[in-house]
């Protein structure tokens, strides 16, 4: 089977190749459950961050639209209050 020293070394050359392709083999086998499962938890992280925007971010803009609209008479409220107490100090 094995004549002359060349056939050994082509054919351990094929059995190292046929051994580096069966861990490719496996090495993207398992690269593509890695990426499924990151996938699995960045659908988890969106869904958590579209529930913050919801509950935290939302009401908070209300909040800041009321004090937008409410500011020119709490403004109004202050000036009256520094002009009284301007008025009791002369």
């Amino acid at each position: 089977m094995f004549d002359t020293s060349g056939d050994v070394l082509n054919m351990s050359l094929a059995i190292g190749f046929i051994v580096l392709v069966i861990f490719l083999c496996f090495l993207i086998f398992y690269a593509v459950l890695i990426l499924r499962d990151v996938s699995r938890v960045m659908e988890d992280v969106e869904e958590i961050v579209t529930r913050v925007r919801n509950t935290v971010v939302q009401p908070l803009r209300a909040l800041d639209y009321l004090v937008e609209q409410a500011r020119p008479y709490i403004e109004t409220l202050v000036e009256k209050r520094t002009k009284a107490s301007k008025a009791k100090k002369k």
